[in-house]
């Protein structure tokens, strides 16, 4: 889904959904190259 799909869902702006992402990423410890998605799903 995209962020502004996201955002519809959860009554949140887009950027919101875009800074969540980013400390999941900074949390998880992964960089920008790694798919999310896929490494969730693993």
């Amino acid at each position: 889904m995209s962020p502004k799909e996201i955002a519809q869902l959860l009554n949140i702006t887009p950027r919101a959904v875009a800074v969540s992402r980013y400390r999941l990423r900074k949390k998880l410890g992964l960089t920008p190259e790694v798919n999310l998605f896929d490494f969730l799903f693993k």
